[in-house]
């Protein structure tokens, strides 16, 4: 045998013998991540909760029938694709072969089921409200779909993109209770472990139909105290701390181990005021007299670094249907002394107001900061921090005190999405009551005709303002504390969307 031979040979032998173990040791396989957020999950089933810290886990364990990019784009997910009939109708093209994580096939039943779902009375879906416009769902074939709306509406495509599919036959087999605890979906990951007040643990779907992602494991933990969170991000145990503190961007940016993720704002940061319960804020000079008495520059400056955005009623200039013609409240104190004696309200009054501690960007500070300038024209809060739960079943059942520091989020930057929640006579969070304004609102959200609604919105604007459903503060920035080694860009939408991370 010549000695070319003889060493192909040996070459050849070499590469049988170590092949198998370079693959069996695949860097992807460790690729486990710990993400940190403020507050809990209030449960895990999509059809049923929406809230925040819910939707950036189950956004990991459910898919849509469309999806919204990091750049707002709507875009195919489990609809291959789809085509609007009419103004009130949509047909949606499923992807074949996907399949739920516990094998069950993606129907076009199954979306049927996830929508009727959402308005069964019994299940008292918080998506309900927000998914009325949905008249019905007709199965066309196994893969297809018919949608059809009781209205034109015009963020249709935007609620598509969120509206997360669920197992018929699983749901049924195991019951509403145990599926709220242990979910199944198509999305990314899958379930493993959710240890309550403390973590969720997911892993890698890899069978993803849109391919697996580069991380193999990721947990979710939650801690409310921003100190801990960052205790916990500097010790070196989590690669993703959402809500960072902003007094800590210097010691995040100044660690080789860690960086600072910032991304433009999309969540509107505002004290609600309840109109109809029996107190002062029944009395529209009362709620502008609030506005006047605080003093949102030292708050934004000194709590936020700076990096808030003041908000004009509850958009900024990006949102469509912004003003530029209506003026944010000036802090004026005399103006809201004179406002509460036209009132009949000379020495003030006493009132409670509710917050969260960890939910938001120093949010217990914020709401400590706004007491501290109501008291200076004679109006005494009682500041009541609630846990995240209860806050929320709180705030939804309209059930919470009649003043409450709360975000919302504005992921398509539309008037609407924040208008139609927070304004509306019927909305999911109680303020004001104003037929004039109820109007506008449906005159916004019934047409596509993106100038009618624009206008539609700007004349809802000049009302909101006077009517004062809030204490109009800021947008808050998005900051996150991340691990050198995690690869991940950050969302104005805030979603905690961990598919395209990866780690070095």
């Amino acid at each position: 045998m010549s000695n070319k031979l003889k060493t192909g040979l040996i070459f050849f032998l070499v590469s049988l013998f170590f092949v198998p173990l370079t693959l069996n040791v695949s860097a992807d396989d460790n690729a486990e991540i710990v993400v940190i957020q403020g507050a809990n999950p209030t449960g895990l089933d999509p059809t049923v909760h929406r809230e925040g810290p819910t939707y950036n886990i189950t956004i990991n364990i459910f898919d849509s029938l469309l999806r919204r990019t990091a750049d707002g784009d709507i875009v195919p997910a489990l609809a291959e694709s789809y085509e609007r009939e009419t103004d009130k109708s949509w047909v949606f093209h499923l992807r074949e072969d996907v399949k739920f994580h516990n094998g069950e096939e993606l129907t076009a039943e199954a979306v049927k089921f996830s929508v009727d779902r959402i308005f069964d009375p019994e299940l008292k879906s918080t998506r309900a409200t927000d998914l009325d416009w949905i008249e019905s769902v007709e199965v066309i074939d196994e893969y297809t779909v018919r949608i059809e709306a009781n209205k034109v509406f015009a963020l249709a495509d935007h609620y598509f993109s969120e509206l997360q599919i669920v197992p018929p036959d699983y749901v049924e087999e195991v019951g509403d209770k145990e599926f709220n605890l242990k979910p199944v979906g198509t999305g990314p990951f899958e379930f493993v472990r959710w240890d309550q007040g403390n973590r969720v643990v997911l892993k890698r779907n890899a069978d993803y139909w849109d391919g697996p992602s580069d991380v193999s494991e990721v947990t979710f933990r939650f801690i409310s105290s921003a100190a801990s969170r960052m205790a916990t991000l500097l010790g070196g145990d989590a690669d993703l701390v959402a809500d960072v503190p902003v007094t800590a961007i210097e010691q995040i940016e100044k660690r080789s181990t860690t960086k600072l993720g910032v991304a433009t704002g999309s969540r509107v940061i505002f004290v609600g005021l309840d109109s109809v319960q029996d107190t002062p804020l029944e009395n529209v000079k009362v709620r502008q007299a609030l506005n006047y008495a605080v003093n949102k520059d030292p708050i934004i400056e000194s709590l936020l670094h700076g990096l808030a955005e003041e908000t004009v009623t509850l958009l900024t200039e990006k949102d469509l249907g912004f003003n530029p013609d209506v003026e944010p409240y000036p802090y004026d104190p005399e103006k809201a002394e004179e406002l509460l004696e036209e009132a009949g309200y000379p020495d003030g009054f006493e009132i409670d107001m509710a917050t969260l501690s960890g939910r938001y960007i120093n949010d217990k500070q914020v709401a400590q900061a706004i007491a501290g300038y109501l008291k200076e024209v004679d109006v005494e809060v009682n500041l009541d921090v609630l846990e995240f739960g209860t806050f929320n079943d709180q705030l939804f059942s309209k059930q919470i005190n009649p003043m409450f520091l709360v975000g919302w989020g504005n992921p398509v930057f539309d008037a609407s999405y924040v208008f139609d929640f927070i304004v509306r006579s019927d909305g999911l969070i109680r303020t004001i009551q104003s037929e004039e304004i109820d109007e506008l609102l449906t005159e916004g959200r019934t047409t596509t005709d993106q100038g009618k609604r624009e206008t539609a919105y700007q004349e809802a604007v000049e009302l909101v303002q006077q009517q004062a459903p809030a204490i109009f503060l800021y947008k808050q920035p998005v900051l996150y504390g991340m691990s050198e080694r995690l690869n991940w860009t950050p969302r104005s939408d805030e979603f905690l969307w961990v598919y395209d991370a990866s780690v070095a």
